[in-house]
């Protein structure tokens, strides 16, 4: 593969040079995890290559050059400090094994779009509580009826139909396919969005899906009739989305039904038994929820039939992060984590990743985090303002974490 190694390798970055990420609300960031939004660009009038062209990420591959670590790539620093491995890690190693990508970090210029992670507006069915306005139109709903028609949310759900509105942006991406070697569809829920599978029909009429892998981040609970594209393609993964099992699960995924997406599971490995080019992944993300019960989580994984279990970290909203962790919850969190460790040594790495920053946390939040995540007050309110709307209580499905956090509704 043509790359130029000419950066630093601890903290070289590929994606610079070959990605973008669209976001729900038709922006467009150097990658899910940056902090910081292409200045001026709206994929309504602008285009992805303004984006790529950007002064915005000329500057960051600059800077990646330099060997310096931008303060917008943060959350990758601070998932590597704990041990855990980035997606600037995963990524890397990713296309440093697919010969079909094109890198010449030689150049603040981007080589060519082969990656890219499209958001495509924020239709959701679900109203997930580590959620919100930006990324599900049932979200956004909700918060207009409990807080009124001047919420932010009905900015949103507008904003959130971009892709239905832009002819200009399909027309973009359309001349890129010859170039795109990895699509990333998430949401929203991205099996929703119809518009996504016509470019993928197109990939396929072009001549292009052949070269094309797919990753697809989904909440479990559609099965798409439009599935017969996926046999075109050179490899599908499909994430789902599962944070926690039973009444936890469909507490935290408002809207989804545990044996519906258990069941769901079933019919996609079934097509893969059929010859289609499918792998599976379950994506969790551990936050304040759902870490306690990180034990049951495993257990159930394990008869899923998928062997590959990611995880990933809540950053925001701040509430659920487990670098915010209230301090009544780490000294019992940390010995459920040791234990955790011990049942499931597949996952060793991994949890003692999870408990570094978790021991990070102790220190931090002494000095630098506001006493209203120290104390649960701010996780309280967040959970108890939606409870009340909702007609339901964190009690009922989560009672150690309530108790330990303060929850205390009646």
């Amino acid at each position: 593969m043509p790359i130029n190694e000419d950066t630093d390798k601890d903290t070289k970055c590929i994606l610079p040079w070959i990605s973008l990420e669209t976001t729900p609300l038709g922006k467009v960031r150097p990658c899910c995890l940056s902090t910081q939004e292409i200045s001026g660009i709206d994929l309504t009038q602008d285009t992805l290559d303004d984006a790529f062209d950007s002064k915005t990420m000329r500057d960051l591959r600059r800077s990646f050059r330099r060997g310096e670590k931008p303060s917008s790539c943060e959350r990758c620093w601070l998932e590597e400090d704990s041990g855990k491995k980035s997606k600037r890690e995963y990524m890397l190693e990713k296309f440093s094994e697919d010969t079909g990508v094109e890198v010449d970090y030689s150049s603040n210029n981007g080589t060519k779009l082969q990656f890219l992670d499209l958001k495509l507006g924020n239709i959701c069915n679900l109203k997930c509580r580590i959620c919100g306005s930006w990324s599900s139109s049932k979200w956004a709903q909700e918060q207009v009826a409990q807080h009124g028609k001047d919420h932010i949310g009905k900015d949103w759900l507008k904003q959130g139909q971009w892709p239905r509105k832009s002819n200009r942006f399909w027309e973009n991406v359309d001349s890129m396919l010859s170039d795109i070697r990895y699509f990333e569809f998430t949401g929203g829920e991205p099996f929703l969005i119809k518009q996504h599978f016509d470019l993928l029909q197109r990939a396929v009429d072009q001549g292009y899906a052949g070269n094309i892998d797919i990753h697809y981040n989904t909440n479990g609970t559609q099965y798409p009739k439009q599935h017969e594209v996926w046999k075109h393609f050179k490899q599908v993964q499909i994430a789902f989305s599962i944070d926690n099992v039973g009444n936890k699960f469909e507490y935290e995924r408002d809207g989804a039904k545990w044996t519906a997406v258990n069941r769901n599971i079933k019919k996609f490995q079934e097509l893969k038994v059929q010859g289609y080019p499918l792998s599976f992944q379950i994506c969790v993300t551990w936050n304040v929820q759902n870490i306690f019960y990180i034990d049951e989580f495993l257990t159930w994984a394990k008869t899923s039939g998928i062997d590959d279990v990611h995880f990933n970290l809540m950053h925001d909203p701040e509430e659920f992060a487990l670098s915010k962790i209230p301090t009544k919850m780490l000294t019992p969190l940390v010995l459920r984590l040791q234990k955790a460790q011990t049942l499931h040594p597949k996952y060793a790495n991994q949890i003692i990743s999870l408990k570094r920053i978790v021991m990070q946390s102790r220190r931090t939040l002494k000095h630098l985090v506001e006493e209203k995540y120290r104390s649960g007050e701010a996780l309280v309110k967040m959970l108890t303002d939606t409870d009340n709307f909702r007609g339901v209580k964190f009690s009922d499905t989560h009672p150690e974490v309530a108790k330990m956090v303060g929850y205390d509704q009646t």
